[in-house]
């Protein structure tokens, strides 16, 4: 398969470009249009051309600063070098710091960030614009569009970004962008649109905004705002050899995925079975068409939608849904935004006959066969963790259910070595004990994190 070719699932790696920073199938009844609950406050006077007012940068970001935030994800890895080193359960790791940037969308804490950010975080802190900070949760991520939901524990009453929508830009429209780059809290850029639907090899969302605002590292996930003060888009890459060169997200693509990823904890995207590459002119040629349109099938995944229907390597989409295909990322988009179980109709070029082809998309197969995981009978019900035996003696947490009781008072990679006064030797241990506990009522857990010793109180409902 070329380097050109779209794989199978459509999720690309980025060759242009460098991170910022250090499930439900039926579409019919899928809230994909998310507003938040509380509008910002009174927004600044309208940009240049709109009445002729002036645009007043200062007022715009005194009215949307309280809703940027700071992020700072940690991770846990094997040790390989200079990174920060701790001992944790008798096993050498090291300690891997991250910062990025968001914004909240809605009063009890929900915030917005890119996957990249977070993704694998071990513990997040978010801090607010008034200084306070927070321990989150990564509610959802959704790799593909680069886009997380973080939940704040214990926020209430928060100031909401405002939404735009990213279709309405123009070329030349005025942008500020707000973030932390290298850790520079709430930094504040001004620019414009430089140009839209960018292709840079991302996958099935790959048509991002340009702008010359400046993003650098540390401003992952920040909000872009237009004139009136409405966030447009989510600050994600920049160029790896340019200045004044980087990338958002659309909002109108974030916005969308935004209650799945709230419900579900990830997005469920239909699939084609198919991978597939734009069309160059001398392959126009080639191929006897008549122009470089459509989307060239290089591939076809056994037994998946495509087979189905008969479509091979070599035929050309030409269209979807009555909608022309003119480049190959069209395509990919708009199976983006398609759930398991819908159907198109494809208009394909088979040597020089056009057929249709009505194709219902599949589950990935990471849907389909998902990974099986062992049964925690206790925690899993009441606090929310599951454990492991520790080197050295415990119970190791290896994951955290972000809605559960044991969130914010235990952290992935903690070693549980007491529960209540009962030594706890195993993960066996860990579980008789908590299965047994009363209930309501509150655990007393000794522990070891990062070499240190500590206590938590932990509730059961």
């Amino acid at each position: 398969m070329t380097s050109s070719a779209l794989a199978f699932t459509l999720g690309l790696a980025l060759s242009q470009g460098v991170p910022a920073c250090s499930n439900r199938a039926d579409a019919t009844t899928h809230d994909r249009d998310f507003t938040p609950v509380a509008a910002a406050a009174a927004l600044p006077p309208a940009p240049p051309g709109e009445a002729g007012v002036a645009l007043d940068i200062s007022a715009l970001v005194e009215t949307v600063r309280p809703t940027v935030v700071s992020i700072a994800a940690t991770r846990g890895a094997e040790e390989r070098g200079d990174p920060q080193r701790v001992r944790a359960g008798g096993t050498s790791r090291s300690i891997e710091r991250s910062l990025g940037s968001g914004f909240i969308v809605s009063p009890d804490g929900l915030v917005v960030t890119n996957a990249h950010v977070v993704h694998g975080a071990e513990r997040v802190r978010v801090q607010l614009a008034d200084g306070r900070e927070h321990e989150a949760s990564v509610l959802g991520e959704d790799e593909k569009l680069d886009v997380a939901l973080l939940a704040l524990r214990g926020a209430t009453g928060l100031p909401v970004a405002q939404f735009g929508t990213s279709e309405a830009l123009r070329v030349g429209d005025y942008l500020v962008a707000i973030g932390s780059p290298f850790g520079l809290r709430h930094t504040v850029t001004l620019g414009i649109v430089s140009a839209k639907e960018r292709v840079l090899g991302l996958g099935p969302f790959d048509h991002l905004i340009q702008t010359d605002a400046s993003i650098n590292p540390g401003s992952s996930g920040g909000p872009v705002f237009d004139g009136r003060g409405r966030v447009v888009g989510v600050s994600t890459v920049i160029h790896a050899r340019g200045q004044g060169i980087g990338f958002a997200i659309p909002i109108d693509d974030v916005r969308a995925v935004i209650p799945e990823l709230r419900d579900e904890g990830r997005v469920s995207r239909g699939v084609l079975g198919v991978a597939f590459q734009a069309i160059s002119y001398d392959l126009a040629r080639a191929l006897s068409l008549p122009g470089p349109a459509g989307a060239l099938v290089t591939d076809v995944e056994p037994g998946g939608p495509a087979e189905k229907v008969g479509i091979e390597p070599g035929d050309v989409i030409l269209s979807a849904d009555e909608e022309p295909i003119d480049q190959a990322a069209e395509l990919a988009r708009m199976l983006g935004h398609r759930k398991p179980g819908e159907s198109m109709r494809l208009v394909v070029r088979h040597g020089k006959d056009e057929q249709i082809k009505r194709v219902v998309l599949a589950k990935p197969a990471s849907e389909e066969n998902p990974a099986q995981k062992p049964e925690d009978v206790g925690p899993r019900k009441t606090i929310g963790v599951s454990v492991s035996d520790a080197l050295g003696g415990g119970a190791r947490i290896d994951g955290l259910d972000p809605r559960g009781a044991a969130a914010g008072e235990l952290e992935v990679g903690d070693v549980v070595v007491e529960v209540n006064g009962q030594r706890v030797e195993h993960g066996a241990d860990f579980l008789r004990v908590v299965d047994k506990a009363k209930k309501p009522g509150t655990l007393l857990v000794r522990l070891r994190r990062d070499g240190e010793a500590l206590y938590a109180a932990v509730r059961v409902e």
